[in-house]
């Protein structure tokens, strides 16, 4: 099945500019090749015929005098150029003070910003039937508004195993899509509705993707499916001992993939995730039970915590805390999911929770925990924004983040948790030209990051929009 082609493409300088036929001129400076009166067609700058130019290295541009925010925590840098050649970054220098390779076209980004490409670490993309159209266009627009990587915390592998082949591909446009398996005791097969969408056509719990897992489980093999559905990671999601959360995590990580979990997987509690290896934990809110006189055999009850005498800063929770800083675990916080679900019915969550997830993320941070920005539930076409950018914002408008590290943690934190920090996740030579460049100064206040010009996806550019 093939993707819908676009409406109008042109290469300038090494950049694909995609964008709908009927869309507005691309906003921003006009690039140093370009003259103020070149038609614009479809918001693709072409440039006038005229006198034969030097031929140009058609692999290579250079974004200039743009002022960059690198996503490794670093103040803001003005005045930058980025050297992009073959789809990634070959250098990010002031501007004018080296020579550019001959050839290489140039944009001037004068009054812009530019931040790595933004990962949305965790987004739940299928379940029910597989609708095509459906994916392309959510994808689309989620990559239009600056996410170029999303984890996907369990769903239909195979229809992810196809997406993220396509996406990897650019055959369709996607943020490029890392998926678990999700393995959980046979409880929880039998009990959650979600699951019969996700394995359509199969028995839940016993699909290489959706494993329910016992005592008498070969993990050894368990493991080996998950990978050969194309996973990169199980997701250990509920009903599990201690014992069998360590041993699905050892035999991941023997066969090379990496373990996600929530923070609780009833029973086995946060520092029994924690010591068994977990690469990333799930939910700030799950972090309680670790406080918890007891823990409940039903992950139903997950976010029904006593969060009203149970303390952030409760010395078993800082205790998980300080472990966490110790191995690198990475907190997926998904604070803003949580309001979402308050503001449509209140009694969606329990009392205090709000409050209590912000400031125990709000310890993480202090205590030097990586945290990463997901979602839990990327959005829609129909929203403004994906979701991501109001996770960045709740991150600092309630857990004491500053807007630059809000954004590392959208960018190089989520990077590291899908695995990917060699090749993404900030601006700086050898990386992927994963970038998105912004109207307004996000580190002033980080609700600038919807203020999307364009998005680059390894060089490729998009304008924001459907």
């Amino acid at each position: 099945m093939k993707p819908p082609r676009p409406t109008s493409l042109a290469r300038v300088a090494g950049l694909v500019l995609l964008a709908p036929a009927a869309a507005a001129p691309l906003p921003g400076p006009s690039s140093s090749w370009v003259t103020p009166a070149t038609p614009v067609i479809g918001a693709v700058r072409v440039a006038p015929a005229g006198p034969a130019a030097p031929a140009p290295d058609s692999t290579s541009f250079a974004l200039e005098h743009v002022t960059v925010i690198d996503g490794t925590g670093a103040a803001p840098e003005p005045d930058r150029t980025i050297l992009v050649r073959e789809g990634r970054i070959v250098a990010v220098f002031p501007t004018g003070s080296r020579s550019l390779p001959q050839g290489t076209r140039t944009e001037n980004l004068s009054g812009r910003w530019v931040i790595p490409g933004i990962v949305d670490a965790h987004v739940h993309l299928t379940g029910g039937p597989a609708d095509m159209e459906h994916y392309r266009k959510l994808l689309s627009w989620a990559l239009r508004g600056g996410v170029t990587s999303v984890r996907d915390m369990a769903g239909d592998d195979r229809v992810l195993a196809y997406l993220s082949r396509e996406a990897s591909l650019d055959e369709i446009e996607s943020p490029d899509i890392y998926y678990a398996a999700l393995m959980a005791g046979p409880t929880f097969f039998a009990e959650d509705p979600r699951v019969a969408g996700a394995a359509e056509g199969q028995v839940a719990g016993r699909t290489p993707y959706l494993r329910e897992i016992t005592t008498a489980t070969d993990l050894r093999l368990a493991v080996a499916a998950a990978r050969g559905a194309g996973a990169t990671a199980l997701k250990l999601y509920a009903n599990l001992p201690a014992d069998l959360v360590r041993g699905l995590t050892a035999e991941a990580h023997r066969q090379g993939m990496l373990v996600w979990t929530h923070s609780t997987i009833f029973p086995a509690g946060p520092m029994d995730a924690v010591r068994a290896g977990a690469d990333a934990i799930s939910h700030s809110a799950y972090l309680a039970w670790a406080a918890a006189d007891r823990i409940p055999q039903d992950y139903g009850i997950r976010a029904r915590a006593d969060y009203t005498h149970i303390a952030p800063d409760d010395s078993r929770i800082l205790s998980v805390l300080d472990s966490m800083k110790a191995r690198g675990t990475i907190l997926d916080a998904t604070l803003w999911v949580f309001a979402h679900e308050a503001a449509e019915d209140s009694a969606a969550v329990a009392p205090g929770l709000l409050d209590w997830e912000a400031a125990v993320t709000r310890e993480a941070l202090r205590r030097g925990v990586l945290v990463d920005a997901g979602t839990d539930d990327m959005g829609s076409p129909e929203d403004t924004v994906p979701n991501v950018h109001r996770e960045m914002a709740w991150l600092v408008e309630h857990a004491g983040f500053t807007p630059v590290q809000a954004i590392e943690a959208a960018t190089r934190v989520g990077a590291m948790t899908i695995g990917q920090e060699a090749t993404r996740g900030t601006i700086s030579p050898g990386k992927r030209a994963d970038l998105v460049v912004l109207s307004a100064d996000p580190a002033a206040n980080i609700r600038n990051s919807r203020r999307i010009v364009e998005v680059l996806k390894a060089g490729r550019a998009y304008t924001p929009g459907p």
